[in-house]
C-alpha cells in the first residue's frame, strides 16, 4: 500500500510515453521535412532576399537596397522545422529608428513552406516604435509571403 501511488504514477507515466503520446495525423508524420530553402526569394511587395540555410537555422538578408535596409541587412533569423519556419523578423523601419531604437525593431514571426517548396505563407508581429523615445505599440499581425525566385541575377 506504501508504493500504490507509485505505481500509479509510473503506470500513467508508461501510458503517456506510449504511441499515444504522437498525436499528430498520418498525413503530418508523413510529411518529408523541407528541403535546403537556400537561394534567393522574392517579397509581394517586389524586395528580393537571399536565404541561408544551416541545418534548421535560417537567414534571410535583403539583396538590394531601400529606404529601410542596405544590402545584406537581415530581413529575419529563424529555425526550420519540418514545413515551419519561426523566428524573428526585422521590422521596416527608417535606417534612422533602426540604429537609434536596434532592440525594439525585432518582432516575431512564423512561415509555413507550401507542398512545392516554392511558397512561404506566413505572418509577422508588427509594432510602431516612437523615435525619439523608442517607446512600443504593437499592432496587428502582417501578412508574409516569399516565392523562390529561379533565375536571379543579382548584378540586374
Amino acid at each position: 500500500m506504501l508504493f500504490r501511488h507509485v505505481a500509479y504514477a509510473f503506470s500513467a507515466m508508461m501510458l503517456v510515453s506510449g504511441p499515444a503520446a504522437d498525436a499528430r495525423s498520418d498525413a503530418n508524420q508523413s510529411k518529408a521535412a523541407v528541403s535546403d530553402l537556400t537561394g534567393y526569394w522574392q517579397l509581394e511587395n517586389g524586395q528580393i532576399v537571399h536565404f541561408t540555410q544551416d541545418g534548421s537555422s535560417l537567414t534571410s538578408r535583403y539583396v538590394k537596397r531601400s529606404t529601410t535596409n542596405e544590402p545584406d541587412d537581415i530581413n529575419f533569423t529563424a529555425t526550420v522545422h519540418d514545413n515551419l519556419i519561426y523566428g524573428a523578423h526585422r521590422g521596416p523601419f527608417s535606417r534612422a529608428t533602426q540604429k537609434k531604437c536596434g532592440v525594439q525593431i525585432w518582432v516575431g514571426m512564423g512561415l509555413t513552406v507550401k507542398d512545392d517548396g516554392t511558397i512561404l505563407e506566413g505572418f509577422r508581429g508588427d509594432r510602431t516604435v516612437n523615435p525619439r523615445t523608442c517607446s512600443v505599440e504593437n499592432s496587428d499581425a502582417v501578412k508574409l509571403v516569399y516565392k523562390r525566385v529561379a533565375d536571379f541575377d543579382r548584378l540586374k
